[in-house]
Parts: C-alpha cells; structure tokens; sequence
C-alpha cells in the first residue's frame, strides 16, 4: 500500500497540472452546435476559458485571419465564403483548437420527406416522417414598393413646379437687365407746354 501512494500521488499531480493547462486554453462553441449549415442561416460562436489574467479582450480569426475583438462572432446570414476554419483566443490563454464552418446550398431538389431510423435496445425503431419543402432567399417583391407610388406623381409635379419656377426667375432677370441697359442709352427730354 505504502509503495502505491508515490505514483498516485505523481498521478494526481500530473492529472491537476493537465487540467490546469487546459483551464488556459480558449474554445469556440457554436450555436447551432455542428459544423454544417445552410446558407441565410444564423451562426453565433462564443469563446470560453478562464482567463486569470484579468484581459477579458477576444480575438477571432477565420482561416488564420482577424476577423473581430468581439465577446461572440455573429454571422446573420450564412454564405459560402463563411465556410472554413474558426479559432478564438480569451485575453492571454492559449488560442483554441480550430472549429470547421461548412456552409451548404439550400437547393430544391433536397426537398422531400425524410425520418430517421436507429437501433433501440437491439430493436430497429423508425421516427415518423416530416415532409421538408427547401425554398431559396428570399426575393424582394414589388408589392413593397404599393405602399410608395403615392409619392411618385407628387414627386414629379414638384420638379416640375422647381424647373418652371428656375425657367421663370433666369427669364425675369434677364428682361430686368435688359431694361436697365435700355434706361442708361435713353435721353429722356422735357419740354415746356404751349
């Protein structure tokens, strides 16, 4: 018994000191959990690890480069050149192990009707199907513009009304230069009545 308790207490001791250098090293966690989505999807990740050091600073890198000093990196809607490697690092720990992003095409023909199927207590067991109808971004419909044309005819008879008013006040000044021009060659004479 004696002779067992130098290696355990070895074991422990390098078990604790594991433990603490993983204590210090950052890790992404995203949500949705997993690394594929689809296209105009949501993607938050978030940076954990204790950070003794008091820097509470996050560094975010996507395919080795800066991409934010955020708390969390938000991608509102997933695109292709989403895809790829994430690391964050917390203050002064370690940066974390690299996470993958796929970033998949929401394409039609994946549409169907899909269940899943799986081995409980040796048995095979099946969930219900769920029809799933995949549809494309959404695309901007004129009827956003219905709640505007009221403004378009007004619009135009505004610049309208501005050009006639421009037209009008070039055409004043010039009959007002004219006539000055026209008083400073005349020679007005009075004459003595019979």
């Amino acid at each position: 018994m004696w002779q067992l308790l130098p290696s355990t207490a070895l074991l422990l001791v390098v078990s604790a000191s594991t433990q603490v250098a993983d204590l210090s090293k950052s890790v992404v966690v995203s949500d949705p959990p997993g690394n594929r989505v689809l296209t105009w999807d949501r993607v938050t990740f978030k940076c954990q690890g204790a950070n003794p050091s008091g820097d509470h600073s996050t560094q975010w890198l996507h395919n080795g480069t800066l991409i934010s000093s955020q708390t969390s990196y938000v991608i509102e809607a997933a695109s292709i050149e989403n895809s790829g490697e994430y690391r964050c690092q917390k203050g002064l720990s370690e940066l974390s192990d690299p996470v993958q992003l796929e970033v998949h095409t929401a394409r039609s023909e994946h549409s169907g009707s899909y269940f899943c199927r799986g081995l409980m207590r040796r048995r095979n067991v099946s969930s219900e199907a769920v029809d799933i109808i995949i549809q494309g971004p959404p695309v901007p419909s004129t009827s956003t513009l219905l709640p505007f044309w009221p403004h378009i005819p007004l619009a135009v008879v505004i610049a309208l009304l501005f050009a006639v008013d421009t037209g009008l006040y070039f055409a004043l000044q010039r009959d007002l230069h004219n006539s000055k021009q026209a008083w400073k060659n005349s020679k007005v004479f009075w004459k003595q009545g019979p």
